[in-house]
């Protein structure tokens, strides 16, 4: 499909004799980046598509981005490093409504390591760099300090040498502020999250290591991280304290200590994330266990809307905490209701999704998971394999007897060439920001 012939000339000759079923019928067999370029054609194309009677293509609700499952088998990584790391054709998946494709032609024998809005952190064996979906933008990134730290090919477990110091794991990068027009796109903030150690880079200048310097063996066990009205804030997944930084510093001090809000037994998930203002910090924890009575696994429900398979699971226990770090008031407060928002976690930058317009269930008529609002959605939090917490659907304020959603995904080939599944909000104002956006 050549879109750029219906722009020829204008597009006046050729605009007019499209109606709205027409371009829904040419959108319906374009991508989702496809899609939004033949919006930038005209003004009238993007008012077209924008309007999105059949509701094709859920503009603004976060989504899965993950590979097609027919890429999912159980190879080594040297041989299907080979056959599939050339594809770039990736699934979106809507919760409630049928999966469209997207095409990332620069993610060629690239893994994504995080993502923000319209912007990838994606890495190859030579660099690490941000790409915008879209415009397919390009921006390198500075390596890490060689006398900090030696750098491995990237693998399904990119280890680093550290010093002298145990191996490290890359988690995950953070996009805590993506890179503007208006910045001459050297404006962007981001964390290169391990394991054990933190660096922190904004756009022009050098990674800066974020030391905690706590003594060996009792290293860091960092899980998640973001930034926050000018400060790094980093979650300890051993037992829930968040160390954080003021990025103001050239050589950032010694972090302060916020101690965690629930001091028990129980084994959890840690995520950090901002309130919906941006102004407080929030952090969750799941239990990091789903409970299944006498170890037995539910069967998978059929899910007409997208195919995707789900399993009912008892109720996980989800709690949110917040404060406002800057304060000096370490007391974490839970929040009983995130209101008309839901949180979407995990090795996205955190997205706050207002939903008071959607519906209370699936169109199919399935319970779950569908998208509502007061929920917490996580998806798997770095890039190598874990096997918690799959894809789920954890509600603050449970009906009775309302169970877990769970996305079940296939497990073969997890560990060698399959990228982790990750939310994104595909965007069309993009086409009027940033593409060149022609007048009729």
């Amino acid at each position: 499909m050549d879109y750029s012939r219906l722009c020829r000339g204008g597009g006046d000759g050729h605009l007019e004799a499209l109606t709205g079923d027409n371009i829904d019928l040419i959108a319906a067999h374009l991508d989702v980046t496809y899609t939004v370029r033949l919006a930038a054609c005209s003004r009238e194309l993007y008012d077209m598509i924008s309007k999105d009677e059949g509701k094709m293509h859920h503009w603004d609700e976060p989504c899965l981005l993950m590979p097609p499952p027919a890429y999912w088998f159980d190879e080594h990584w040297d041989v299907a490093r080979a056959s599939r790391l050339h594809d770039t054709v990736y699934d979106l998946v809507p919760l409630d409504h049928p999966r469209r494709s997207v095409a990332l032609p620069f993610m060629h024998d690239r893994k994504w390591l995080g993502a923000n809005g319209d912007w990838i952190a994606a890495a190859d064996h030579h660099e690490w760099c941000l790409v915008n979906v879209y415009t397919e933008r390009h921006i390198p990134l500075p390596s890490l300090p060689d006398s900090k730290i030696r750098h491995s090919i990237v693998s399904s477990r990119p280890a680093y040498s550290f010093n002298w110091r145990p191996e490290i794991y890359l988690l995950k990068i953070v996009i805590c502020q993506v890179p503007t027009k208006g910045g001459r796109y050297a404006d962007y903030k981001l964390i290169a999250l391990f394991d054990k150690t933190i660096f922190y880079l904004e756009g022009g200048g050098d990674w800066r290591m974020l030391e905690a310097l706590t003594p060996a063996p009792d290293y860091p066990n960092y899980c998640d991280a973001i930034e926050l009205r000018g400060h790094v804030f980093a979650v300890d997944e051993t037992d829930g304290s968040t160390y954080f930084w003021d990025t103001a510093n050239e050589n950032p001090m010694l972090p302060f200590v916020i101690p965690p809000p629930v001091v028990d037994d129980q084994q959890y998930a840690w995520f950090l994330a901002p309130s919906a203002d941006g102004k407080r910090l929030m952090i969750i924890l799941t239990v990091n266990k789903i409970g299944i009575a006498n170890a037995e696994v539910p069967p998978d429900i059929p899910y007409a809307a997208n195919g995707l398979q789900l399993r009912q699971y008892p109720p996980v226990a989800t709690y949110v905490f917040e404060l406002d770090p800057l304060s000096g008031d370490f007391l974490w407060r839970q929040v009983n209701s995130l209101g008309d928002h839901s949180l979407f976690l995990g090795l996205n930058y955190p997205i706050i999704a207002n939903l008071k317009k959607r519906e209370s269930k699936a169109p199919d008529g399935t319970l779950v998971p569908f998208m509502r609002k007061n929920c917490v959605y996580t998806t798997y939090r770095n890039i190598r394999y874990n096997q918690y917490p799959k894809i789920l659907c954890c509600n603050l304020q449970p009906d009775e007897g309302e169970t877990v959603g769970v996305i079940s995904l296939p497990k073969d080939g997890w560990d060698s060439v399959r990228q982790a599944a990750m939310w994104f909000k595909p965007a069309l104002n993009i086409a009027r920001s940033v593409l060149p956006l022609k007048k009729q």
